[in-house]
């Protein structure tokens, strides 16, 4: 997947950025003056078929477009936590576990990572998607399993096409 942001990203949105970039299979460029064609272009210069637009308002992150050969398929609304400290994961053992039923078949497919099957339940190199004070959190864990940044707080979702999720 490539992670980019908005035209003139504040500082926060870049931080969020790479913070993305350490946690997930990912590379993170810096938009500029690219259209969003140019952006897909360059994409597909490094083989990637996955687009993640972070966009933001009073200069802190608050959505991301997941965009699959060009297509949007999933808009995020989001508030993001920074507090945690920068741990280290395995980007190639990388699994999900998803505890909110609405989000169970969408997981793997925004992030590109398998569910965690139930009797291989490992707290290393996991993105855990839960419930917290009635919002989706996810959550990442490095490998020794210990919570690192950042932590997102889904306030919504929209599929291409459909309605929006919000919870």
């Amino acid at each position: 997947m490539l992670i980019t942001t908005s035209r003139k990203p504040s500082q926060r949105t870049r931080t969020f950025c790479r913070g993305l970039e350490r946690v997930l299979k990912a590379r993170c460029t810096n938009r500029g003056k690219m259209s969003l064609r140019d952006v897909f272009l360059k994409a597909n210069e490094i083989g990637e078929d996955r687009v993640a637009v972070v966009s933001e308002r009073d200069g802190n992150p608050n959505g991301m477009e997941f965009y699959q050969d060009g297509e949007l398929f999933i808009s995020l609304q989001l508030t993001v936590d920074f507090s945690l400290s920068k741990g280290r994961m395995k980007k190639d053992n990388l699994h999900i576990r998803c505890e909110v039923d609405e989000l169970k078949d969408l997981s793997p497919e925004i992030f590109e990572i398998p569910l965690e099957e139930p009797q291989e339940y490992s707290d290393e190199n996991l993105i855990l998607i839960r419930t917290s004070k009635s919002r989706p959190l996810i959550e990442f864990f490095d490998g020794k399993g210990l919570a690192t940044g950042p932590r997102i707080y889904l306030q919504g979702w929209e599929i291409a096409g459909d309605e929006d999720k919000s919870s």
